[in-house]
């Protein structure tokens, strides 16, 4: 029964007009557990044509046409299994795995709810992750203050060897519990979406930062490149020229957008001469002469070229690993897995491959830890558990040389759907005029590769450290995200400079960004299903508060009930947008929130048109930000006809 529900949560959610499918179950032969973020790839003659990961009881299942097909099961510490299947309906196939005995033993974490036989299997160095006070900070986490995760306690084994505080509890207080995913709570800030209040945070509580690290990027432009159809235009170079000289390199996302900048340090830009933007793309070269900083619009452009559909996506963790993130490391080992399995339900087809850089720092056991990309996330997942929390001693890491390792160390694909770099750490690099040098050359670098660095500040993180890791977001397409307090895990965390922000758990939010960094329009103009709970046509309300309730929040007297709408959903251009209240100003951004519209001063009950026939194919969002600095967002979906 199981295999036939996820069978058809996977034709739903995909949408493929197949009558057919191959599902099973992966588990060990030796042990008979299963197996979960196994990989299952599906070909057809040499062809690739699918490719999924079990879930967490080692079930799969895959839509397919009518033919012959080879699977191949994939799992670390196991022989590959290849087996013929011919689909005529329905079929059902099973694998049992075989441990490898030339391979090296795997060390497995089991996470908060698992059910399994592996607990006596569990390393002494998870131990002393935890019993080592020599190398990490205090097992003393906090009591989570939120109220919106007080109800939702942390899930806990008695046989777990990591410490924790449920929501509710003392300061101080310990108690045995497993790290899980789902656990740590976070926040997003991604300062495109804010471009106005970044540019007053730049120029005053965080301008002092600039100097320190001497990187400000400065001086933007945006280009979107789109085909004749309107599909977005995906890692083409596209080159930021001054006078014929190459100013910023860097390659278009998934949404056919590249940002560029006159200025990566911490300098006034000029322009002395003549700016233009060349694109370079399947060996052919385009020149927008009349260029458009960004405050005056977007730098549009078609291409006309035959629809590719690129489906390679490179992951690429770097952690900090000295012993100050002790306290959490454990809890981001646990995310992992789970998070690139939920990101990889968007498409069968994509190809996902996997790497690690663990650093610390110089006099310590070792200053980098290297896995290159593979395709097999459980290789990356044992890895991953391989690894602890040690040496350090003081404040500053060697950041710059993990990163540095990552860029220019790592076999980064040559073409690309996304290529996306999460820089987990709670502490700065070294400061001093070389590592500035290092650090403006490594952004350089990971633009032109097309990484998108998405810095993730753990408990240490100081405001030197955030604003460095937003410049680094934001020089390389990417964003910030940071731990917070509200989960009872982990030592403090600081709150950002920011206006606003919503709580959420780092899994959602890591989720979110690589669905919106991966997902693509196919060339017959569908859009997949990223399932990320954001309203279709409707964006409300404020709930007044159940009166036979006593514990019930009571509502905001200043709270307004926003019931605005836009229509028609999914529109091949035209969105008409209906308020019922005044807005001062109405955003259109991409999924990631980055704004590509301002409307000005709506007037409640007077219906206006945007056009977005100009942009991409994709999702887009329709934003508002109310009175009480809340966001109000909803989606509205542009496809055209194939």
């Amino acid at each position: 029964m199981r295999f036939v529900t996820i069978l058809c949560i996977l034709l739903l959610g995909t949408g493929a007009a197949f009558s057919q499918s191959i599902s099973g179950n992966m588990n060990s032969e030796a042990h008979s557990e299963a197996l979960r973020y196994g990989n299952v790839d599906i070909y057809k003659g040499d062809k690739l044509v699918a490719s999924v990961l079990t879930d967490k009881l080692g079930n799969f299942a895959v839509a397919l046409d009518t033919g012959t097909y080879v699977c191949v099961m994939n799992y670390a510490g196991y022989s590959p299994i290849r087996k013929e299947i011919k689909v005529t309906g329905d079929e059902v196939a099973n694998f049992k795995m075989k441990e490898d005995p030339s391979a090296p033993k795997r060390i497995v974490r089991a996470e908060a709810g698992d059910v399994d036989l592996r607990d006596e299997m569990r390393s002494i160095e998870e131990v002393a992750i935890v019993s080592s006070k020599s190398e990490r900070k205090s097992l003393s986490y906090k009591a989570a203050k939120c109220d919106a995760y007080s109800s939702s306690p942390i899930r806990t084994r008695t046989e777990g060897t990591v410490m924790a505080l449920p929501p509710g509890g003392k300061t101080g207080e310990l108690y045995n519990g497993t790290a899980g995913s789902k656990q740590l709570t976070a926040g997003e800030i991604n300062d495109f979406s804010k471009w106005k209040l970044w540019q007053d945070l730049s120029k005053g509580e965080l301008a002092s930062y600039q100097k320190t690290w001497e990187i400000a990027p400065s001086g933007r432009y945006t280009v979107m490149l789109q085909s004749e159809s309107g599909i977005p235009v995906v890692d083409a170079i596209v080159q930021l020229l001054l006078n014929r000289d190459v100013v910023f390199t860097t390659r278009t996302d998934n949404t056919g957008k590249a940002e560029c900048w006159l200025t990566i340090k911490n300098e006034t830009p000029s322009i002395n001469g003549k700016l233009s933007i060349q694109i370079s793309y399947n060996g052919k070269v385009t020149t927008i002469h009349k260029v458009s900083a960004f405050e005056n619009g977007l730098n549009h452009q078609k291409l006309n070229i035959s629809c590719q559909e690129t489906e390679n996506v490179d992951v690429a963790f770097v952690v900090d690993a000295t012993g100050s993130m002790g306290d959490e490391i454990s809890f981001l080992q646990a995310e992992m897995s789970d998070i690139i399995f939920q990101s990889k339900q968007i498409s069968n087809t994509l190809n996902f491959r996997f790497a690690n850089v663990y650093y610390r720092d110089a006099g310590d056991s070792y200053v980098t830890k290297t896995m290159n990309f593979n395709r097999i996330l459980s290789e990356s997942d044992a890895f991953i558990n391989e690894q602890s929390a040690g040496g350090g001693g003081d404040f500053p890491e060697a950041m710059d040389i993990g990163l540095d390792s990552a860029i220019n160390n790592l076999s980064w694909s040559e073409s690309a759907r996304a290529r996306i770099l999460f820089l987990i750490l709670d502490a700065p690099p070294h400061q001093g005029a070389a590592v500035n040098q290092r650090l403006q050359r490594l952004m350089l670098q990971a633009a032109e590769k097309g990484i998108r660095i998405v810095p993730i500040g753990a408990s240490g993180i100081d405001k030197s450290t955030e604003y460095l890791m937003r410049a680094l977001a934001l020089g390389t397409n990417g964003t910030y995200t940071f731990l917070t307090d509200h989960s009872g895990i982990g030592n403090s965390h600081i709150k950002p400079s920011t206006d606003s922000y919503e709580v959420e758990t780092l899994n959602a939010i890591l989720v979110r960004i690589l669905k919106s960094y991966t997902y693509m329009p196919d060339c017959q103009q569908n859009i997949p299903d990223l399932s990320l709970n954001i309203p279709d046509s409707i964006v409300s309300t404020i709930q007044p508060a159940d009166s036979t309730d006593t514990n019930a929040v009571k509502p905001d007297p200043k709270a307004l009930n926003i019931t605005w709408s836009y229509y028609p959903n999914p529109t091949n251009g035209i969105v008409h947008i209906l308020p019922n209240t005044d807005i001062k100003e109405l955003y259109v951004a991409d999924l990631s929130g980055k704004v590509l519209q301002v409307l000005p001063k709506l007037k409640k009950d007077e219906r206006i048109q945007v056009d977005l026939s100009g942009y991409a194919t994709g999702i887009y969002l329709i934003r508002y930000l109310d009175e009480n600095n809340r966001w109000l967002s909803g989606k509205v979906v542009l496809q055209r006809t194939s």
